[in-house]
């Protein structure tokens, strides 16, 4: 059977560059270098058309010691399609490095893609930084440490590492208070040098969402209403959304109409 269909354009085609590197760190004994690498999904251009989109930089979990900057990102082609770029980033973890090594990564990643941003067709002045369980405490300390420069290193320094929006999903935000069952997670050996994210709250805070299950038994829901009451006494701008018996990292956090609220926060908050 022959076919001749005319098709009507409802949504942009997704393109992926796996393999970008950012900047490196030193390895085996001081003597050798890895690369750090972050992976970028993009609304495919027209032809000839230049692209000036939003970004997202998506932050995986792993308990600080594991990192897969790739493991979301087929949850993250839903935003792709709106018209915004994601960029899965790996970062530093502690069987490597020691606090705060993964929040030089993530902000030099920031800085990179700010300074590679005509390249990329990506839009430097509207970033979103968002990321799960350890990566949502990264994106609260490197959200709250933006205009600061704490922690800017590596390279690009001529470009900060503020973000407009921040979102973190069930994040860890005073580790010295938490119960972790080490049959079931195991932290880094220096859990007690990371700090407290609360200590970074000011008023000037670039907005948050922050996203959390009740039924949370890794990260209790009491951590992320001690962020979002920090923010609210500081007179930040904060929203919270509990999800209702959502366990950590539960398939709850992507469905559609969760992704459809953190877009609505998104294009709210954007400049």
């Amino acid at each position: 059977m022959k076919q001749t269909i005319r098709v009507q354009i409802r949504e942009p085609g997704v393109i992926l560059a796996g393999e970008i590197v950012y900047g490196q760190r030193r390895a085996w004994g001081n003597l050798s270098y890895r690369p750090l690498k972050l992976s970028l999904m993009r609304p495919r251009p027209s032809s000839g058309a230049a692209q000036n989109v939003p970004l997202i930089v998506w932050l995986c979990g792993g308990a600080f010691t594991e990192v897969d900057r790739d493991i979301w990102l087929p949850e993250m082609v839903w935003f792709a399609k709106k018209g915004y770029a994601i960029a899965g980033v790996d970062y530093s973890t502690t069987y490597r490095t020691r606090f705060p090594e993964s929040a030089e990564d993530v902000k030099l990643a920031i800085r990179f893609l700010k300074a590679h941003a005509a390249e990329y067709g990506i839009d430097g002045n509207r970033i979103v930084l968002m990321g799960e369980s350890a990566g949502g405490y990264i994106t609260a300390l490197c959200g709250l440490t933006g205009k600061n420069r704490e922690f800017d290193t590596g390279g690009f320094e001529n470009y900060t590492s503020e973000v407009q929006a921040v979102i973190p999903w069930y994040p860890l935000v005073r580790l010295s208070g938490m119960k972790i069952e080490p049959d079931r997670v195991t932290l880094p050996h220096d859990i007690t040098a990371y700090a407290d994210i609360t200590g970074y709250v000011t008023r000037d805070a670039p907005p948050f969402l922050i996203l959390h299950g009740s039924g949370d038994s890794l990260v209790p829901l009491s951590q992320g209403e001690l962020l979002y009451d920090s923010l609210q006494k500081a007179g930040a701008y904060a929203d919270m959304i509990v999800l209702e018996g959502a366990e950590h990292a539960d398939t709850a956090f992507v469905q559609p109409e969760v992704k459809a609220l953190i877009l609505d926060f998104i294009e709210k908050k954007l400049p």
